[in-house]
């Protein structure tokens, strides 16, 4: 609970505190991320207040059962779920800003808050947490000191072991790291890279993915700029990015997009294929397909059909190469989207990995009589639920081979039988969002 180069000094700020605080009660009273709620604040706030209340309030969700713990053993009798929403989170926002921003002092918070609240701040401010939490079961003690959820990390330490664990869910509580590229289907693309430099932005070239750029310092200096909002630069996380050379796609190619919107990935596909060949891109919901169409068709995307279907009961006739990006826990996108891991349960990735293999079971059946087909299958997630467990159910009752994804990575997790041929990507490793990657073939 340290002030650290990830927590910006943006304490103490009124309005930064009464956005950050209206993006609170709005999470908390929908269905939406977090990050989402932000994104359509965004256009009611300028640039510098998106930048003083977003830390605030992604702050606040990221580190939300040690925050209230911490209130909880602070309030008495009173139960954190018996304050009204804008009480309850006036004091999660000054616990954060004081314990792990290190502000010294809560006076913009206490202005609306009556003295008992005032005194129970006082306490978790200053609440010996070690020694609060040492009573408690260890995995409930690193639920606390990570915050992260007593099922993730029980999942992580049966398959990563303590090290990598421990590594991956500080990683998880850090800033991700954002990546760019040109829109090569804009004419002089090559001269974008150069205007963003000229913004004052440094960009990083990526060792192994050429034309892609690793963005040192604030995001949204990108975000805000022409150059993003007219589509010449793309920020797309270099985990995706690989996922789609891992299908290894080639010109006027017949190629189907199982699980399409919103498109970064079809965008991808037609720079590959230099905007020949045919893409079919699918999604099962109307809204999704009616803006990534519209986004293609902006972005340049000339060889892409968009098409409103359920994946596990289509087939694109010719097509030899399919790409599924299946819906998932997103598990591998906590640093960015923090709230992810809380509205997680066991019953909500059960109900998710049943439409995983629904998909990938029905795209095998369609394509059994296709021997030669390829399929990459993917996921965001970092549990294996998702993943190797999926694959090693096809495997049983498919023909098909999995062939080298040729990716840099780490293999599956021990104890499957695909785990060799698979691959994962990580926050902590790789400084990417996590990703679990297969590609697979059919056989006769």
């Amino acid at each position: 609970m340290t002030n650290t180069p990830d927590n910006k000094r943006i304490s103490n700020d009124p309005e930064a505190i009464k956005e950050a605080l209206e993006a609170l009660l709005k999470y908390q009273n929908s269905s939406m991320s977090m990050r989402r709620v932000l994104r359509e604040m965004r256009t009611e706030s300028t640039s510098e207040q998106y930048a003083l209340h977003e830390p605030l309030a992604l702050g606040v969700i990221r580190y939300l059962n040690t925050i209230d713990f911490l209130l909880a053993r602070s309030l008495g009798s009173i139960r954190p779920q018996d304050l009204t929403p804008c009480d309850r989170n006036l004091l999660r926002l000054a616990i954060y800003d004081v314990r792990w921003l290190g502000s010294a002092g809560v006076v913009e918070y206490t202005k609306g808050l009556n003295s008992s609240l005032c005194e129970a701040l006082d306490k978790a401010i200053n609440l010996d947490f070690d020694a609060t939490i040492k009573p408690l079961p260890k995995v409930n003690q690193e639920s606390l000191r990570y915050s992260h959820p007593t099922f993730i990390i029980e999942t992580l330490l049966e398959h990563l072991g303590e090290r990598d664990t421990y590594q991956l869910l500080s990683a998880n509580n850090r800033s991700r790291v954002y990546y760019l590229r040109p829109n090569k289907h804009r004419e002089g693309y090559e001269e974008s890279i150069k205007k963003v430099q000229e913004l004052g932005v440094r960009l990083i070239p990526d060792s192994s993915v050429k034309d892609l750029f690793r963005i040192s310092g604030d995001v949204n200096a990108v975000v805000s700029s022409d150059l993003f909002q007219n589509g010449d630069i793309l920020i797309h996380d270099k985990a995706s990015i690989l996922t789609v050379k891992a299908l290894h796609a080639s010109q006027a190619e017949i190629i189907w997009d199982a699980c399409a919107a919103p498109g970064m990935k079809t965008h991808l596909l037609t720079e590959v294929m230099n905007n020949t060949g045919r893409i079919v891109a699918s999604d099962v919901y109307t809204d999704r397909v009616r803006s990534a169409k519209k986004r293609s068709e902006f972005l340049g995307m000339r060889n892409v059909c968009w098409v409103q279907a359920d994946a596990s009961m289509m087939k694109v006739k010719g097509a030899r190469r399919v790409l599924i990006d299946a819906p998932c826990s997103s598990t591998g996108m906590i640093q960015g989207h923090p709230s992810f891991k809380w509205r997680l349960n066991k019953e909500v990735l059960m109900s998710i990995m049943s439409v995983q293999h629904k998909i990938l079971d029905g795209v095998l059946r369609s394509y059994r009589d296709e021997p030669g087909t390829e399929i990459v299958y993917a996921t965001c997630s970092i549990l294996p639920h998702e993943g190797e467990s999926q694959i090693d159910s096809v495997m049983s009752t498919h023909n098909i081979e999995l062939i080298d994804t040729e990716i840099r990575g780490d293999p599956g997790y021990d104890g499957f039988q695909c785990s060799e041929m698979v691959r994962r990507l990580f926050p902590h490793k790789h400084e990417t969002s996590g990703f679990f990657i297969a590609r697979m073939r059919i056989v006769q």
